[in-house]
């Protein structure tokens, strides 16, 4: 019994079949996705929504490595008799040890979770504690002692009671205020594995580019930081991953703002007519 139907092409010449008819106008064609672009605030509430577990896990974590390394310091404290400087001297050393490949594995958590075309997961925050170890260690030492050296400035010119003393107290002021904006963006320029040079460079040169939105950004993190630690429970919880979080995202906009306007530039230059 013969089965009805449309017979293949090769037995009707005359006729193309099904397959040929779609080479020729395929259901698909190539064409540009559409960027998704999404606002700061949208982009951060809604990643931080959906990683709220992981995030919380992290910051716990961070938070534990913290005070494990200050324990270690106040038990070989106990064991040398330490007192005043030479405890604090301690806690400082071990704290630092402790808290800084933490945060490098947070950060690049941070950005695994901001860039969809990465595998985010808590691999990802022991392989940045690994990778980033070293780095960590100096940036905050350099942090940590560049904001110890004005604070000390400012204080000497402070006790300066004279129109020159106070010319000198605001000039501290404003290398403070820079020394903050910058800092904003040097963890996660570090962990896009940038030379300590472009680094420092590119930092300072975010905070100058968008200074309004970096004060604000910068006033908001330190009073949510102040809340959660008046709360004495809840920063072990959120804190270091809102500041992570914020941060990583901050540094996406500013980079995907720059870019824009560069290609607009370039596009008018393009288009413009020659001179």
């Amino acid at each position: 019994m013969k089965m009805r139907g449309i017979a293949p092409s090769s037995e009707t010449p005359g006729r193309a079949s099904l397959w040929d008819e779609l080479a020729q106008a395929p259901i698909l064609s190539e064409s540009t996705p559409e960027p998704i672009v999404r606002g700061f605030f949208r982009t951060l509430f809604s990643t931080f929504y959906d990683r709220l577990g992981g995030l919380v896990l992290l910051n716990l974590a961070v938070s534990v490595q913290l005070l494990l390394g200050l324990a270690i310091g106040l038990a070989i404290g106990a064991v040398l008799r330490a007192t005043g400087p030479a405890l604090l001297a301690l806690l400082v050393i071990f704290g630092w040890l402790a808290l800084a490949p933490a945060l490098g594995g947070l950060f690049s958590y941070a950005r695994a979770i901001c860039d969809p075309d990465q595998f985010s997961g808590i691999h990802t925050y022991v392989e940045g504690m690994r990778r980033y170890a070293v780095r960590s260690l100096v940036l905050l030492l350099v942090q940590a002692g560049s904001g110890g050296i004005l604070a000390l400035n400012l204080y000497f010119y402070s006790r300066i009671h004279s129109i020159a003393g106070l010319a000198l107290e605001f000039v501290v002021l404003f290398i403070v205020l820079l020394w903050a904006m910058a800092g904003l963006y040097c963890w996660p320029l570090l962990v896009r594995d940038l030379a300590w040079r472009p680094l420092f460079r590119n930092s300072l040169f975010l905070a100058l580019a968008a200074p309004f939105s970096t004060v604000a950004l910068l006033l908001s993190l330190s009073l949510i930081g102040i809340l959660l630690a008046a709360t004495k429970v809840l920063w072990a919880v959120g804190l270091f991953s809102i500041w992570a979080l914020t941060e990583n995202v901050a540094l996406q906009r500013l980079i995907r703002t720059f870019r824009e306007r560069q290609g607009a530039e370039q596009d008018q230059i393009e288009t413009s007519p020659t001179q």
